[in-house]
């Protein structure tokens, strides 16, 4: 009885002489390909999450990449002489860019080529019990650049910028 309940479902046969109605009926119950019909209609939505998922993958890649080279800058600053020199500036923003002093290597983050990023450096005082501390502030706005540009446009997002900053207190040379 066991082995009548096991064997897997068979197309019934088309009998001549019956009806278009009735063969689609039989066509109605028949599972073979079901998978590949499931797959089809499910694939499309599949993709589209893979590819949201890589963009946000990508997407915190560059902005930790950011915040670690604005650290790097904060505390090349903040060994260095108050106030700051135009060349000690410049080898800050060279180390944030491209994470060389001399800013010969390559964009640590690819939005740094656009336009559109900015960086500042500047120092302030904080006095707490009447003892002041300075502080060095390395701000950046660098625009996002994603690896599926159309996928991005299509789904109806603009230009996404990273905003980062990294504080760190004046330690002297």
């Amino acid at each position: 009885m066991s082995n009548l309940l096991n064997k897997p479902r068979q197309m019934p046969r088309q009998i001549p002489g019956r009806s278009r109605l009735s063969a689609f009926k039989l066509a109605l119950f028949c599972r073979r390909a079901v998978a590949a019909v499931e797959f089809a209609m499910l694939a499309p939505l599949l993709i589209l999450v893979m590819v949201g998922v890589f963009e946000f993958g990508y997407y915190l890649n560059q902005s930790t990449s950011l915040d670690k080279s604005l650290r790097v800058g904060a505390m090349l600053a903040a060994r260095s002489s108050l106030p700051l020199s135009g060349s000690v500036q410049t080898t800050i923003a060279n180390l944030v860019k491209t994470g060389t002093a001399d800013g010969t290597g390559d964009y640590v983050v690819p939005g740094w080529s656009n336009g559109g990023s900015t960086l500042a450096v500047t120092t302030s005082t904080y006095s707490d019990s009447g003892v002041d501390y300075d502080v060095i502030r390395v701000v950046a706005s660098v625009p996002y650049e994603p690896v599926f540009l159309v996928f991005m446009q299509n789904q109806g997002f603009g230009t996404l910028t990273m905003n980062a900053a990294h504080e760190q207190a004046f330690i002297g040379n």
